[in-house]
């Protein structure tokens, strides 16, 4: 489902429903826009289609109804209301025509308003559109009409372009075509011109073309969504109800094939130096159409500096933190390698498998002088697509060169090296076809192999959807099975399945969901799962209002149960039950509640870091309250409050969060995150020993654990194509140990000994400031400073500014980039070169 089509959230509580009903006065502000409240009949719902028709001669794309042949075509029209009000007439007009020639489709959209003035139109970056205060029109295309996979384009009356792929497997937002738009404000509409080249599309070569399309018009003072085609805001499965676009005829896939190289310098300085480095980078990003179906992309000679920087948190868990994929090439096109959730690509050019090695073996006088905490990508390569019978192909290749560390002797100045991680080839080959009904069935391994160490590990995967015609019931099912290879040991297998039963549709849904997890299956070297051993049953239901009643726009309530065990030996972990529900009023504020027991506490096998141990933790509960202010308003507010308690061991924890956001213009806004989260008797894992007979002894910390996060974002946009952002962040955290225990057998514990040195204080503090300039299509100029400061130590700070200028204070990492990316289209290249008086292609 698409974010901005639900304007409420997923979380929230039933059990405090009527309190949630009886805020204050203050949310009732500002009813949305009266439209008819007439519902429409079923011949209005009817799945539509629009004709296209071929041109001579192609418009100029200037947001302008200045050709005569546009007054001549058929009007994709009578647009039918989402919400709040489904099954309704808009309050607003909408008028969409298509055309097309043997280069591109091109679409005029005229969104009639009768207040041009008060037509939201923020600026910001380019696929933010769906967060700003603006209207828009979304078209949406589905070439091989498969019901599965989707390109969306959005303008916004600024002509701010958001354009993005859905897959079933979700959304990948940072897709990025090169097409032209351009719109206009009138006295009576808003308008706008739109040129999508084929070469931005991949679809079947075929004579006739039938396309999935539907279009989505937001009015966002009125908190309005209308779609052409009309869809059930009660479905999960929002293509069943797309129309069809025909009328393209006898049009040939264009020759994709297109270059983007770079040039980078970089001015940088690291603690461990004192002087500046300089130093320039170049590479290139090459795209190629294979055929109509399927893509090859490359990328030679990466340069992943300016991405944006990690929000580092403490991290007293026994697992590892995952953070996003920020790196563009490992973000886009990448729907099919997602599946069977066994690919996870920052293992790609990530911090090497052997990274303290050097440390620990540290001879006499030695000190590290170089210690890389990233492998450096040779290359990386992938190849995807899905031709006209719905058969998807994906594949990944991607090589990492041997990484060294250097240590240096302090007496004699002899250094030695230390290789952390040797050359290192990743692959991945997913096979996905799609079925009837919108379902799918994939096949998928991925495979990692350094030759060096004679290692290497598969993980294989496959999964599909079955839902019927009417989108009533649905199966879902998936199994994974890992393989280790070591050389000189017998190979490694583990497994891991989930099947799922649900009723996707309707204002009643629910899911019965079983998982297993093998206590051998790891699919780590190119995935990520926090841990193994367990299985996994949940019951979900769901109830969804969406017709607006009195003071309420729509609301939806969440039940959950859940039972958790070890999958071997199947011994019990935990019962969940949760509660949620969230509430949209008609000023658009949203209040959510959430609840949630585990009554007869939790075994946690994980913390004490030594199989077969496990901590008791008791019977616990928690709640949280969320609210967030209309969001077209120049100021918006959201909070969260929330706790846990655990009365036996008397572990109470609270948070609380703020995020006020300003909006000063259309250009400039602010945004202030701060969380402070107050964590008090905690008890975890401090260390292990060993007593005489070599058996271990878990030590426990009871601990405070104070953490407060700042994060401030200033956007200013100068116009569609040229903005700057500054992100600063300073994230700080404390652990006060009071008292240690002793974990016994049987899971309880039992005081001993204080032991020293374990108060820990945390902060990470980061800056990213980009300065943006698309110049031409598809081609950029980045200008990006970069700072970063870590600390860990064992001296509590009591006050915030003083920590924080005991932070200002210690080492930092500076880098300041300019990189220069330019586009260039093998057909652009090719016509100008081309001989004149020769035949147009």
């Amino acid at each position: 489902m698409k974010v901005s089509r639900f304007l409420f959230f997923r979380t929230g509580g039933f059990l405090l429903w009527v309190l949630s009903v009886m805020m204050p006065a203050c949310l009732t502000e500002g009813l949305y826009a009266q439209g008819s409240a007439l519902v429409l009949d079923s011949a209005a719902l009817a799945r539509k289609n629009i004709v296209a028709v071929r041109i001579a001669t192609p418009p100029r794309i200037d947001g302008e109804m200045k050709e005569p042949f546009w007054k001549t075509l058929p009007v994709a029209a009578e647009f039918v209301e989402y919400s709040p009000r489904s099954r309704t007439l808009p309050a607003l007009r909408t008028e969409i025509r298509f055309a097309y020639d043997d280069v591109a489709l091109y679409i005029l959209a005229v969104m009639y308003d009768p207040h041009p003035d008060s037509i939201c139109k923020e600026l910001g970056r380019r696929d933010q559109v769906e967060s700003l205060n603006t209207d828009y029109i979304s078209f949406d295309i589905l070439p091989y009409n498969d019901g599965l996979n989707m390109y969306e384009f959005k303008v916004s009356p600024a002509n701010l372009q958001n354009d993005c792929k859905y897959s079933a497997v979700g959304t990948d937002i940072t897709w990025d075509a090169v097409w032209e738009s351009a719109a206009a404000i009138t006295d009576s509409a808003w308008i706008t011109e739109v040129k999508i080249p084929y070469s931005a599309l991949r679809f079947p070569k075929i004579e006739d073309q039938i396309w999935g399309i539907n279009m989505w018009r937001n009015i966002h003072r009125y908190h309005e969504y209308s779609t052409w085609s009309w869809v059930d805001n009660k479905s999960q499965d929002i293509f069943r109800y797309y129309g069809t676009l025909t009328g393209i005829h006898a049009i040939t896939p264009p020759v994709r094939l297109s270059f983007s190289p770079y040039v980078s310098g970089y001015v940088e300085k690291n603690p461990e130096n004192r002087n500046w480095s300089y130093f320039l980078r170049g590479g290139l990003d090459l795209r190629y159409g294979i055929n109509e179906s399927y893509t090859l992309d490359m990328m030679l000679i990466p340069d992943f500096g300016q991405v944006q920087s990690d929000d580092q948190v403490l991290n007293l868990t026994p697992f590892e933190i995952r953070y996003d994929e920020k790196r563009q090439f490992f973000t886009e096109a990448t729907e099919l390698f997602n599946k069977c959730e066994i690919f996870y690509t920052r293992r790609v050019g990530s911090t090497p498998k052997d990274y303290y090695m050097p440390y620990e073996s540290l001879r006499p006088n030695e000190k590290v002088t170089k210690n890389p905490d990233l492998t450096r990508i040779i290359n990386a390569t992938k190849i995807s697509g899905r031709n006209a019978k719905g058969l998807g192909i994906g594949f990944f290749n991607g090589m990492t060169t041997n990484t060294w560390a250097s240590v240096q002797d302090t007496v004699t100045g002899l250094s030695r090296r230390i290789m952390t991680q040797p050359f290192t080839n990743y692959n991945v080959l997913v096979f996905d076809q799609n079925l009837k009904n919108n379902s799918y069935v994939t096949l998928i391994n991925t495979n990692y192999w350094t030759p060096d160490d004679g290692y290497s590990a598969n993980v294989t995967g496959a999964e599909t959807t079955v839902k019927n015609k009417k989108n009533t019931f649905q199966v879902f099912g998936r199994v994974n099975v890992s393989q280790k290879y070591t050389e000189g040991a017998s190979p490694r297998f583990g497994h891991q399945y989930i099947v799922a039963l649900s009723k996707p549709s309707g204002r009643f849904q629910c899911q019965l969901l079983r998982q297993e997890t093998g206590d051998t299956y790891d699919p780590n070297d190119m995935g990520f799962i926090t841990y193994n051993n367990e299985t996994y049953n949940r019951l979900r239901l769901s109830w969804y209002d969406f017709d607006p009643k009195g003071k309420i726009v729509n609301s939806q309530t969440d039940l959950a149960l859940l039972y958790l065990t070890l999958y071997k030996p199947y011994d019990f972990k935990t019962v969940d039950l949760n509660i949620n529900n969230s509430i949209t009023f008609t000023s658009y504020w949203i209040n959510a509640l959430v609840a949630d027991i585990q009554p007869l506490g939790f075994n946690d096998y994980y913390e004490p870091r030594v199989w077969g141990r496990v901590y008791e933790m008791p019977l616990n509960y928690s709640g949280e309250w969320r609210i967030a202010s209309n969001d077209r308003k120049s100021f918006r507010y959201h909070h969260n409050f929330g706790f846990m308690n655990s009365p036996q061991n008397h572990n109470f924890r609270y948070y609380a969060g703020f995020t006020p956001r300003v909006r000063f213009s259309d250009r400039l806004s602010v945004t202030f995150d701060i969380q402070f989260e107050k964590d008090l008797n905690n008890n975890g894992w401090a260390e292990t020993s060993f007593d005489s007979l070599n058996n271990p002894v878990i030590c426990f910390g009871r601990r405070d654990i104070t953490t407060l996060s700042n994060i401030l974002n200033i956007r200013y946009i100068f116009n569609t194509k040229a903005s700057v952002t500054l992100r600063a962040r300073h994230y700080w955290s404390q652990a006060k140990y009071l008292s240690f225990n002793t974990l016994e057998a049987d899971g309880s514990l039992s005081p001993t000994r204080f032991i020293s040195g374990k108060d820990i204080n945390f902060n990470a503090f980061t800056i990213d400031l980009q300065v943006v300039w698309y110049f031409a299509p598809g081609s950029e100029i980045s200008v990006v400073w970069k700072n970063a400061i870590n600390t860990n130590d064992g001296q509590l700070v009591h006050s915030y500014f003083a920590d924080l200028g005991n932070t200002l204070r210690a080492p930092q990492s500076n880098s300041f980039s300019l990189r220069v990316l330019y586009y260039l289209d093998y057909l652009s290249i090719r016509n100008v070169f081309k001989p004149k008086g020769k035949g147009k292609m």
